[in-house]
This record gives structure tokens, sequence and C-alpha cells, in this order.
């Protein structure tokens, strides 16, 4: 990336340039430019009084970003320049205190690096996760005022990685990978959908949705871990969109956080084997059927003991069953305690007062993407689902 950058209407207008080119190439089969992406990351809700450490620490654009080999050039109060060895990369926008975005033209294999490392490396930042079934509201909402004749794209993925087996000491490599794209008009593109899910169980696991562009052809490719790219002519429509979609995101986070954190007093949990008081509404993960003994054992083994990506959560193992654990852990995002009540039927998860919200979203997009597309996910009594209904499309 080479230029001038001064102004904020410098940098729109560099981008807006960059993405009419670019789909012109496109458009003429002809590609030169590597496509525009943007990068979500969340860092927490600011009202929490639970995190004061957190709080007190220094958030900052340049302190969240910077660091030996990466530089931060600020624009104005919400905009910046991102130089790796001294070179411009990108350019990061503070959307709000909880959201902040990463544009770059750069090579998609190298983007997705430096934002991967930004996660990874950091106590604060975490991506933006968008599950299969949060996919699923999005498409409905999408068809609702888009013409029919418009096209969408949709990506499956499923990654069977916990299926390996041990026979006699060695591995069986083979598991099921299933990586799918479809192309599709919007008219009626949710009951096909629907159909082809009778007899794929994979389709439930979206791995990204096209959003068609609000003025013009083209659109914008969302992934599942807040990946946005821009096949559209116009930056204004994919900051546009991104920004839509970053604020239903965090009404739909903070709604959650509102009915799932603990207090530790008042009601004792029915499972004595927990040994403490809550107050909370659980989330339930239901598995469409049982987990093979040996799935669940490489889940809970690999995911763990070292924290590991993309699940996140380090803890101490508390085998009850063969088919049965218990974590007291930490999620690695905020460092905040989590309680985990794991057997093959069903993963609960509780939640204390602090923790943030966007845990939920990461493991239900992951248990679809690794364990099992067809989870049932509940709120307390509450379908997951019927909660991003109510936000999406602002269903009752």
């Amino acid at each position: 990336m080479e230029g001038q950058w001064k102004t904020r209407q410098d940098v729109f207008k560099y981008l807006e340039d960059y993405s009419q080119n670019t789909k012109n190439q496109l458009d003429n089969y002809h590609t030169k430019n590597t496509l525009l992406k943007s990068y979500v990351f969340e860092t927490f809700n600011e009202n929490l009084q639970e995190i004061k450490p957190i709080l007190n620490a220094d958030i900052s654009i340049s302190n969240l970003f910077e660091n030996e080999k990466r530089s931060i050039n600020q624009i104005d109060e919400e905009l910046y320049i991102l130089d790796v060895n001294d070179k411009t990369v990108g350019f990061i926008e503070k959307i709000n205190n909880r959201f902040c975005s990463l544009y770059t033209t750069e090579p998609s294999k190298y983007s997705d690096q430096i934002a991967q490392s930004y996660v990874k490396n950091s106590t604060i930042l975490d991506s933006l996760w968008i599950s299969g079934k949060m996919f699923d509201n999005f498409l409905t909402d999408i068809t609702s005022y888009h013409h029919p004749s418009r096209f969408t794209k949709m990506k499956f993925e499923f990654n069977g990685m916990f299926e390996k087996h041990q026979i006699n000491g060695e591995f069986i490599e083979e598991h099921k990978i299933s990586s799918v794209s479809l192309v599709e008009e919007i008219g009626g593109i949710v009951g096909k959908l629907d159909g082809v899910r009778n007899y794929f169980s994979s389709f439930h696991s979206v791995g990204s949705l096209r959003f068609p562009s609000n003025v013009g052809k083209g659109g914008h490719d969302v992934y599942q871990n807040g990946k946005f790219t821009n096949r559209s002519d116009s930056f204004t429509d994919h900051r546009m969109q991104l920004k839509q979609i970053v604020s239903v995101y965090q009404k739909m986070t903070e709604l959650l956080e509102q009915k799932v954190w603990i207090e530790i007093e008042k009601v004792r949990s029915k499972d004595s084997l927990l040994e403490s008081n809550f107050k909370a509404s659980p989330i339930t993960i239901k598995f469409s059927k049982s987990l093979k003994p040996h799935v669940f054992n490489n889940f809970v083994e690999y995911t763990f003991p070292k924290g590991r990506e993309p699940f996140k959560i380090y803890g101490e193992i508390k085998r009850i069953s063969e088919d049965r654990v218990h974590i007291y852990g930490v999620d690695l995002h905020l460092w905040q305690n989590v309680i985990l009540d794991l057997s093959t039927e069903q993963f609960i998860l509780f939640l204390p007062k602090g923790t943030c919200g966007n845990t939920i979203h990461r493991m239900v997009t992951n248990i679809q993407k690794f364990l099992d597309p067809e989870i049932e996910v509940f709120i307390g009594d509450m379908p997951y689902g019927h909660i991003l209904s109510q936000v999406i499309g602002g269903q009752p």
C-alpha cells in the first residue's frame, strides 16, 4: 500500500478508488489487485466493574496493536495507520469502545496472519465469531429486503479433526473434512437449503455468507471469524454493512451477557458435584447424537490442558466418568473464570459475571465446525436461535 494519507478523507478516497478499480478488474476477468479485506476485533463490555484491572490498563489502539515491528500513526481520534517494518499495510478504525476494524489490501495469506497474531498474542482482543445459527438469521434477514434475483454465496465447512482413531498404538489419520460453496439467487434459497440439510448435516456449519451490495453489483463475503472481503465497487457500502453487522452483534452479545452472568449466591446448583451456588442461566449445547467416546476425549485432551485455539479456554480437567468431565478454567480472552460440565450428550457452560459474552459465540461457532453442525443451543430454557431472531430482523 503506497500513498500519502493525512486525513480521514484521504484514506477513504483511496479505499473507495481501490474498490472501484478492483471490481472493474473482476468484471473483466483480469484481476491484478488483491481484494480489500476488513478484520473486526472485539475487546469487552466497558460497563463491567468486575474486570477493573483490565479497565484500568492502557487499552488504546496504540497499546493493542503496536509492538517492535508494528507501529501506529494516528490520523484522527478514531482512525490510525498500521505500519509493519516501516511499510503501510492497513488502517485501523475504532468503531466504538468495544469494536475496531483493520482495513487492508494486502494478500489474504499475509493479512490473515497479521489478524490472527493479534488475537493469539492478546488477552484483550478476540475475533468476532459468527456461528452457522447466526448466519441463518442473517440470511433470512437479507432475503427480506433484497430483490429475489440478487445472488448470494455461501460456504459450508466441517472439520472432523477429533474423529481420529488410535488402534494398536497407531493413529488412523483419515477423518471427515467437508468444504462446499453454493452460489444461488436469494429468492427461495432458505427453503432449498433446508432441503439439502435433510441429507447433509455439514450444511448447518456455515463458514461464510455474501451480503449483496446495497448500492450496486457484487457484495461482501463475511466469514465466521470476523473477516469481511469486499467484492463490490464501494468501500462506503462495505464499511456501512460491516458497521451494521457489528451493531447487531454487539446488541446480541450484551443481551446474552445480561442473561447468563452468574452471581455466586442464592440458587444451589442441582448438580452437587459442582459444589457451588449459582444464580444464572446456563448455556446448554445439546448434540444431535451422542459424541463417540474417542471424539469426546480427543476434544477434551486437545483443547483444555493448553488452552488451544480456537476455543481458547485453559483449565483443569476433573474426570467424572469415561464420558463426562468438569472443567474449572479461564477464558484466555480477558482471563475470566468459566466452569464447564461436559459429556458426550451435551456441554453446559457457566459464565461468572464479567465473562465476555463473545465466549458463547466462539464456543457455538467452533462446536458446529469441529464436533456437530446440528447442535441445539439454549440460554437457560430459551433457544439461542430465538434470542438471535429478536435482534436480527427484530422478530418478537
